[in-house]
């Protein structure tokens, strides 16, 4: 792990191009959002964590070929804030590119489904829990597809119906109808209806548009998260 240049986002240019991007409050004990990608050139960081406001790299990873995947979410309440994984990297990290343990069994998209504030993993046609000893099945769909082969994507994933945790809609296996999944847990989290977080709603908005990526709201949210900002939001008349 390296740690970082500084510069204006002009200046961070030429980092390659990369499959996967994941722009939110990775780490919250820092001002601003954060910026997680993965990088397809071999002559480049592998991946890189950096300040989204100005671009600089807090934290790289070694060079790894073409690396396709990635993620960066607040998966495991033992360590504050998001935790980064690749393809091509061996372990996951902490908010400092500390490696911290096991990666998870998948690098695809993300969901909020249990009561707590932890994400879930979603893959394929499964939700699962991240262990540092291995992953729980929370959910595995049945008579459903994801999308775009290898990719492995849902229709859609978002919060759809007002509780702050996500529905995942996937197709049936003979595409005649889509089903939407909603989770059966309970939670004592008060967190407004993500679709009111004006990130979070863009971000809906293209999930299904090129190499789709999961929805990230401007807020944290993660283990200690008891209550979020209430949205700043006025109905036209």
């Amino acid at each position: 792990m390296a740690t970082g240049s500084t510069g204006s986002w002009p200046a961070r240019r030429g980092l390659g191009h990369g499959d996967a991007a994941h722009l939110g409050d990775l780490d919250p004990s820092r001002p601003g959002l954060e910026y997680y990608k993965v990088s397809e050139d071999s002559s480049k960081p592998g991946s890189w964590f950096a300040d989204a406001r100005t671009g600089q790299r807090l934290w790289t990873t070694p060079t790894a070929g073409d690396n396709g995947r990635g993620v960066s979410a607040d998966i495991y309440a033992g360590s504050p804030g998001a935790e980064s994984w690749s393809s091509a990297d061996s372990e996951v990290r902490n908010t400092r590119g500390t490696g911290i343990g096991r990666k998870p069994s998948s690098a695809n998209f993300l969901i909020w489904w249990d009561g707590d504030s932890s994400r879930e993993l979603l893959d394929q046609t499964k939700i699962d829990k991240y262990g540092t000893s291995g992953d729980t099945r929370l959910l595995t769909g049945s008579g459903v597809a994801s999308n775009n082969g290898t990719k492995a994507t849902p229709a859609l994933s978002a919060d759809l119906f007002g509780d702050w945790r996500e529905e995942v809609v996937w197709r049936t296996s003979d595409n005649s109808a889509l089903r939407i999944y909603s989770t059966p847990h309970q939670t004592d989290r008060r967190i407004p209806t993500l679709m009111h977080d004006t990130m979070y709603r863009v971000a809906i908005a293209w999930q299904n548009t090129a190499y789709n990526q999961p929805p990230h709201p401007s807020f944290h949210i993660g283990s200690g998260t008891t209550s979020a900002p209430w949205p700043d939001v006025y109905y036209a008349r």
